[in-house]
């Protein structure tokens, strides 16, 4: 469903399950008719972009309101190559925002990075909690440029206790393509109650998607490794409008398990509504099949060890940033290349790096892991 189950579109085909959220960098501030502050979805984009940019620019961004409250440094965005005006920011900023709202400059910035983080934190929650998951079972990966310096926020919003930063965070979906295999998924509707479901007829069904799955890998010339195979159904209780998927292992199947089939069907139900009937007759509504063609991967770069405290020239002194509740804090700021695994630090903190800046807020615990990743626990006593 294209725009959520309640007001979307159906579209009819496979296809990956990606939550958007209008709360980027160049997300554009403003103050609304009725007096209220709107975050996005409009954004200056890259040109002219933030205020901060210098490329004409005139409405406030979130990257702008972080530049002033001391999560960027103006002097080394984009490893330096990059200068940010941080006068023409907090001029925009008093200017549309803070003044028409009757706050000082720090308060308005700071409600700009709140309303960001609400608008993010309802986005994960739309894939969890309304999907009968907690976000607290899960650690939070963050990348792009912005996804480390607000991922402690929407994590302390959503009682998320980890957060992930990968290796090089701005090229985190560029690192995903390296990483994908060759997929090929096939869905067909067979409307039948599973008490009734003749299994040598959905092998049947199941077998000639997967023949046409082969043949679709072989046939774009990619070599692969190995190809495997996933079956899965989509299934409701007589009566229902609504079929949630139920990934089916090959040796229901082999057994002919009718009732195992049934139970994984229940399991899912219950995850994602909250309730299963286990005495209800369920059916089947269409057939799926996935065949990938499993690629060669690359080598993911050990860290070298360090010991736990970061070495001295890694550190690149002190700057003052803004955290709610503890005002601005004379805050240490790291260079994320010179951090080695086992490395810990304690908030509040700067991780620096080309392309992002990790924040980590007071009481959180930086660690650094053996392929480089920074591990954040989320102080449930830290600022919120």
């Amino acid at each position: 469903m294209i725009g959520g189950y309640a007001s979307g579109l159906p579209v009819q085909m496979p296809m990956i399950d990606i939550q958007e959220v209008g709360a980027g960098g160049g997300s554009i501030a403003r103050v609304e008719t009725g007096g209220g502050l709107r975050v996005g979805p409009e954004s200056a984009g890259a040109e002219p972009g933030p205020v901060c940019y210098g490329l004409g620019g005139s409405e406030p961004t979130i990257t702008d309101a972080n530049l002033v409250l001391g999560r960027l440094d103006p002097e080394r965005f984009l490893g330096g190559e990059m200068q940010l005006d941080l006068t023409a920011a907090r001029a925009a900023l008093q200017g549309r925002v803070a003044s028409p709202l009757g706050l000082d400059l720090t308060a308005a910035a700071e409600g700009i990075l709140r309303i960001a983080t609400t608008k993010m934190s309802h986005v994960v929650r739309g894939v969890t909690t309304e999907r009968g998951l907690d976000a607290a079972d899960f650690a939070l990966v963050a990348y792009g440029g912005a996804g480390p310096l607000h991922a402690a926020m929407v994590a302390r919003e959503l009682r998320i206790g980890r957060v992930v930063i990968p290796v090089a965070p701005g090229h985190f979906s560029a690192i995903g393509m390296l990483m994908s295999d060759l997929r090929r998924d096939f869905v067909g509707t067979w409307f039948t109650p599973l008490a009734d479901a003749s299994f040598a007829r959905m092998e049947e069904l199941y077998r000639a998607m997967e023949a046409e799955g082969r043949e679709a890998v072989q046939r774009s010339g990619i070599a692969v490794a190995d190809l495997t195979v996933t079956r899965a159904a989509d299934m409701r209780y007589v009566g229902q409008e609504h079929a949630v998927t139920v990934e089916l292992p090959l040796e229901l199947f082999r057994r002919e398990d009718r009732a195992g089939i049934k139970r994984q069907f229940d399991r899912v139900h219950d995850v994602r509504y909250g309730h299963s009937a286990e005495n209800e007759p369920a059916e089947i509504v269409s057939l799926r099949s996935a065949v990938t063609g499993h690629l060669g991967k690359p080598p993911f770069e050990r860290s070298r060890p360090g010991a736990a405290e970061p070495a001295t020239g890694a550190m690149r002194g002190n700057r003052p940033v803004y955290f709610g509740g503890a005002g601005f804090v004379a805050t240490p700021v790291f260079e994320r290349t010179g951090l080695l695994a086992g490395n810990r630090i304690r908030g509040p903190a700067l991780v620096e790096e080309h392309a992002s800046t990790t924040v980590v807020h007071p009481g959180d615990v930086l660690e650094v892991d053996a392929y480089g990743n920074l591990i954040i626990d989320i102080s449930r006593g830290a600022e919120r």
